[in-house]
């Protein structure tokens, strides 16, 4: 089991989650990226010509930087929303405590985390 991928304690099941056939719990907005990444991972690598493979990598970071500014957004909505806990009914002292606790980052990244998308959020 790859501990990256399974880091995250799950809470009891959401009605705005797939009981079935969901990919680790996610909600139903993130099943189509899920299936996505999952596809890209069954890839076989040494398979693409040397050309395309360096083209899709590429990509891929394209791609992941512009998830990353999406998630920061989302960071900065639930972190401005006070909704930090809220898919346990809980509420949390902090955004950054409820990344460390939920997705056990480590101090200065969950506050690092939090800081960069209240920045992203806010603008120049």
């Amino acid at each position: 089991m790859d501990s990256n991928t399974h880091s995250i304690d799950q809470p009891a099941e959401h009605p705005a989650r797939h009981s079935a056939g969901n990919s680790g719990g996610l909600p139903a907005g993130l099943t189509g990226l899920a299936t996505a990444v999952e596809e890209l991972a069954a890839q076989v690598l040494g398979g693409l010509p040397d050309p395309v493979a360096a083209e899709q990598l590429l990509g891929l970071r394209r791609l992941l930087d512009r998830l990353e500014g999406h998630r920061l957004n989302e960071l900065a909505a639930v972190d401005a929303r006070g909704a930090a806990g809220a898919e346990a009914d809980l509420q949390a002292g902090s955004t950054a405590g409820w990344l460390r606790a939920r997705l056990r980052m480590g101090a200065g990244a969950a506050s690092g985390a939090v800081r960069t998308a209240r920045a992203v959020r806010r603008g120049p």
